[in-house]
């Protein structure tokens, strides 16, 4: 078969699904218990109320077969009544797009946006999505530095790499996967050297998620010289993972483009789904509780890896995860790749976390909140990263 793509998509891989096959593996053929921190998707199950209202769509053959290719407009309603009660801002519901999660809306928007000879601009690290959807559209990447030391903007690369034929700016706060939380005055920079020049695509999917200050999003921005997009999800706090349901925020012009591609290439969102959606963001509590759950888990690993030899945990600040950077750890011990310490890490402590090649971070390995045994892992990667120091 020829294959006219241009992607090497063996070098493509999402480490993070490879690593969970892998577990997927040893727990089901080989009967082990697998601490598992790759997937972003929340261990507590889905509230009882979001339930009941999907069963009910389920049940009522009026609402489980209805199609809007552009979501809803009873979710895209719910969602401009959420953002003006808990952001303060004004938007109007047709300014919604729904659909089956974000990454089709990234796929999408990067088609619209971009072709060979265009060039974007993400951060590194970055949620690979950004990355791969690029590749798709043959557009060239050019990459701004986020420092694992301060979690601030490198703004000198920022410029650097902004040119004449960037015609997509990504950002993501808080951060995908180090959680670090862009500020106010990071914003505003960006946007006024941007001036208008570039579309600037903000990947919100935790904005509910903050540890240390309360939630906001990158929508409160006033008086800015660039177009906005925003992309957002109930897969991550609201706990809706497999069950699809993501949405962007988009100027007029971009509404039919969007609502277009979707007529031809997806037709609609499953309507049951949409209707758990808008139960669930009557659900704040629920948001409130898995907040402090997974910040108890943040504090949890500061404590117990900081200070071991050669490994530091990234401090995050939001989001599912938190970032050890390994390098010396790697280079000491002679690991050539992220993927390579996963490996190992899986097969002695049966504890599966993400290679960070696949954000971009050669020697880092990211780890996610959303496990029961979250800490027990913690503590099993403890033993193994002191275990190598004693058998040097």
């Amino acid at each position: 078969m020829d294959i006219r793509s241009k992607i090497n998509f063996n070098e493509n891989q999402f480490l993070m699904f490879v690593v969970d096959d892998m577990a997927n593996h040893m727990e089901y053929e080989e009967g082990k218990k697998v601490i598992r921190m790759t997937l972003g998707k929340s261990e507590v199950p889905l509230h009882t109320d979001i339930i009941q209202e999907m069963n009910n769509a389920i049940e009522d053959f009026k609402k489980s077969s209805l199609v809007y290719p552009a979501g809803l407009p009873e979710l895209k309603k719910k969602l401009s009544e959420h953002y003006k009660e808990h952001y303060n801002v004004e938007i109007d519901e047709k300014n919604f797009i729904i659909s089956p999660g974000t990454s089709a809306i990234f796929r999408n928007l990067f088609a619209i946006l971009t072709s060979s000879g265009d060039e974007v601009l993400i951060p590194k690290p970055y949620y690979s999505l950004y990355h791969f959807s690029a590749l798709l559209t043959g557009a060239t990447i050019r990459y701004y530095s986020i420092d694992t030391e301060t979690r601030r903007i490198d703004m000198d690369s920022f410029k650097k790499n902004f040119t004449d034929k960037t015609k997509i700016v990504v950002i993501n706060t808080p951060g995908n996967p180090l959680g670090n939380v862009l500020t106010d005055e990071e914003l505003y920079e960006m946007d006024r050297f941007v001036n208008g020049r570039a579309v600037i695509i903000n990947d919100e999917i935790y904005s509910n998620v903050y540890f240390d200050e309360p939630n906001k999003s990158v929508m409160n921005l006033k008086d800015t010289k660039s177009v906005f997009i925003t992309t957002n999800a109930f897969s991550k706090a609201y706990r809706m993972y497999s069950k699809r349901v993501g949405y962007c925020i988009v100027p007029d012009e971009l509404i039919e483009p969007l609502t277009v591609i979707q007529h031809h290439t997806l037709l609609t969102v499953d309507p049951v789904v949409q209707y758990g959606a808008i139960a669930a963001l009557d659900k704040q509590g629920e948001v409130e509780e898995l907040v402090s759950r997974y910040r108890d888990r943040r504090d949890y690993t500061m404590k117990v890896l900081s200070g071991i030899p050669y490994i530091r945990p990234i401090y995050s600040e939001g989001g599912f995860y938190i970032t050890l950077d390994c390098e010396e750890f790697m280079k000491k011990f002679n690991y050539g790749t992220s993927l390579d310490l996963a490996v190992r890490i899986l097969k002695e402590k049966s504890v599966a976390v993400v290679p960070g090649s696949d954000f971009g971070l050669d020697y880092t390995i990211r780890l996610s909140f959303s496990t029961p045994y979250y800490n027990e892992g913690i503590d099993l990667l403890k033993e193994f990263f002191l275990q190598e120091e004693n058998h040097e």
